[in-house]
């Protein structure tokens, strides 16, 4: 069975993690990725969930409060650019789920002027053999603009360091989301 976009990314996502590791999820939202990062890196881990919006972090917060692991979530009020000042340690996971809050307001996305910074500071935190997901909407107001943008950055990270999946459903109308998945590398091997 050919699974959805988000789903496999989900399921990359918790392969790659054990307790005790390190998460972030760059796109917090309502909680969904940050719960299951939570859950993934046991109670020995931390997972780091940034947002802009203080909405999609109170929804965060209820979501992890429902599944007794709010201890193992540092939730930060900014946005995915500014990774590096709040997270110094090494990450086996990194979650982005781009474009706007589901069921919040439509006008407040992420773009590319803060999404390619994320990307690069998460690469730079990432841990050998760690994951990053990237979740793109073209469809939305400025989800074109930003996914040509993130593609042409990861068609262009050295293979020597990394390997990148693109996971698209080539046959779907109307803009479907596209996954991508970014392994470091051991030792540049």
């Amino acid at each position: 069975m050919i699974k959805r976009s988000l789903e496999f990314a989900r399921q990359l996502i918790l392969d790659s993690l054990q307790d005790g590791d390190v998460a972030i999820d760059g796109t917090a939202g309502n909680g969904n990725d940050t719960l299951l990062l939570a859950k993934g890196v046991g109670d020995k881990g931390k997972v780091f969930a940034f947002d802009i919006q203080k909405e999609a972090l109170e929804n965060t917060y209820q979501r992890l409060i429902k599944h007794n692991l709010e201890h193992r979530v540092v939730l930060v009020n900014t946005g995915h650019e500014n990774i590096k000042e709040h997270v110094t340690d090494k990450v086996s996971a990194i979650m982005f789920n781009f474009g706007y809050l589901p069921g919040g307001d439509h006008g407040i996305v992420t773009k590319l002027e803060s999404t390619i910074p994320a990307i690069e500071q998460g690469l730079e935190l990432l841990k050998e053999n760690g994951v990053m997901s990237l979740m793109l909407y073209p469809g939305h107001y400025g989800g074109k603009w930003e996914t040509d943008g993130v593609l042409t950055l990861v068609k262009n990270l050295n293979q020597k360091m990394y390997t990148v999946l693109h996971y698209n459903f080539i046959n779907l109308q109307n803009f479907p989301p596209q996954l991508l998945v970014i392994q470091k590398k051991k030792n540049g091997i």
